[in-house]
């Protein structure tokens, strides 16, 4: 199991849940849809489209780990990743980069999963 946060538009703004990643590798997110990842890697133009029809963004990066932002904070998780964001070969890092994949439930929902890299 993978600790991650969960932001949403709730009253106190987070909780902290214990989502279950699945051994093919899937992920649980916390109401209970099974996500996978496809081989499609998100660029600028595929993220923007994504977050306007409301796919959860999720990012991963030491220490913080697991992150899930959903709503206002997707959007403000994506302002961020978004300028740093490779989508084709990978420059040596003198900041934080991120490596982005679609990630889609069997129902069709999408996810971003963004992997920081220092």
């Amino acid at each position: 199991m993978i600790g991650f946060r969960l932001y949403s538009l709730v009253m106190d703004g987070q909780w902290t849940v214990e989502p279950e990643e699945l051994p093919d590798g899937s992920l649980r997110a916390p109401d209970d849809v099974v996500y996978r990842r496809t081989p499609r890697r998100v660029t600028r133009r595929i993220g923007n489209e994504v977050l306007a029809a409301g796919a959860i963004v999720v990012t991963d990066v030491y220490p913080e780990g697991l992150t899930f932002h959903v709503g206002d904070a997707a959007d403000a998780a994506w302002e961020d990743v978004a300028p740093r964001l490779v989508s084709g070969r990978r420059t040596d890092a003198h900041d934080i980069q991120w490596v982005g994949h679609l990630w889609e439930s069997d129902d069709g929902r999408q996810l971003m999963r963004f992997d920081g890299e220092h």
